[in-house]
């Protein structure tokens, strides 16, 4: 079967490949025939060794398929279903994580396109308990975006729902804020403000005004959080999602929650240490959240928003190549070029 393999460290180390047809298993039990893969900003690190993973193995895990085979004990899917798949697998239950409900931080997880073979492939085998089924209502270029979505809503929507948020603020204007412009106004958020820099002029501003911010902003223009305070009658944000991961824009973040509010971080630094005004945080009593990896209960409150979407989501998606095609989506990424890329089996 075709494959994008990364044999070892390197990018000269990723290459489309005959690879063998994964077999089934007691574990591994269901084999589904991928139908599309998304590119996230993962497997974009794993291509430029920016992530840490197990090489060799191949890569991808935000996919959409149909299951072409299944073991002897196999009740939760049949021959024919539409899937798609929580990606971290083998958690033993029975650690602390797994009681906490945070089984994706499982010592004993492994996780498929990062740790063990992925999706980026015409097969992949996986136990049939990550798995959900799906309505033939979602496309499969917005079905392979419900892993990262599950994300999202983990962190922003259920919170929005549960705190009858009015206010949203998201810093950060790639995949994670654009998801979380679906996740707030799909879970009741009022007011979505979108923060961004200069370069998301080009598309990414006009693509979170079609997926419904009311307000998108470019930080080096005006003073965010001073806007913000403007657009909340001097109040703040209920929640702030920070998906920029940049030293300024978590500094503004603190400046811009309402007293009590909700921060709820997915930006990463890539750095040892920021620099962040403590004081602001207790003289506010923020609450800060920090969540990691797709969480198996959030998916069905996903898969229900894309199957009654509020709008239509499908400009996120804003590049579709088939697997033969790997390096053009790649390079459109590296390129600033793009949200959400897929790759078609």
């Amino acid at each position: 079967m075709k494959a994008l393999y990364k044999s070892g460290r390197g990018v000269e180390n990723v290459s489309l490949q005959d690879r063998p047809v994964p077999e089934l298993n007691e574990v591994d039990n269901v084999r589904v025939k991928v139908h599309a893969c998304a590119i996230c900003g993962m497997d974009n690190g794993i291509y430029h060794d920016r992530f840490p993973c197990k090489p060799p193995f191949i890569m991808g895990h935000e996919f959409v398929g149909t299951v072409e085979k299944i073991g002897a004990d196999v009740e939760r899917v049949a021959v024919g279903d539409r899937v798609v798949c929580q990606p971290h697998l083998y958690s033993c239950g029975k650690c602390d994580a797994c009681r906490m409900d945070l089984p994706q931080l499982c010592r004993h997880k492994r996780s498929i396109g990062i740790e063990r073979d992925g999706a980026m492939a015409e097969y992949v085998v996986v136990p049939q308990q990550y798995l959900h089924k799906l309505p033939e209502s979602i496309p499969d270029s917005l079905a392979c975006l419900l892993e990262p979505f599950s994300i999202v809503m983990g962190n922003l929507g259920i919170p929005v729902e549960q705190e009858k948020a009015r206010n949203v603020v998201i810093i950060g204007a790639g995949q994670v804020g654009q998801l979380g412009i679906i996740a707030a106004k799909a879970c009741g958020a009022e007011q979505v403000i979108l923060s961004g820099v200069h370069r998301d002029h080009e598309f990414r501003f006009a693509v979170a005004k079609k997926l419904g911010a009311d307000v998108v902003m470019d930080n080096a223009e005006e003073d965010v959080a001073q806007r913000v305070l403007e657009l909340t009658d001097g109040i703040g944000a209920d929640i702030v999602l920070e998906a920029s991961g940049s030293e300024t824009g978590i500094h503004s973040a603190f400046h811009m929650v309402k007293n009590g509010g909700l921060i709820s971080v997915m930006g990463g630094t890539k750095r040892d240490s920021v620099s962040v005004n403590w004081d602001v945080c207790l003289r506010k009593a923020a609450r800060v959240h920090f969540h990691m990896m797709s969480d198996y209960r959030y998916m069905s409150r996903a898969i229900e928003i894309f199957a009654n979407p509020y709008t239509d989501l499908s400009p996120i998606v804003t590049g579709e190549y088939s697997l033969e095609n790997w390096q053009q989506a790649f390079a459109d990424i590296a390129a600033k070029k793009s949200i959400k890329n897929v790759l078609y089996l």
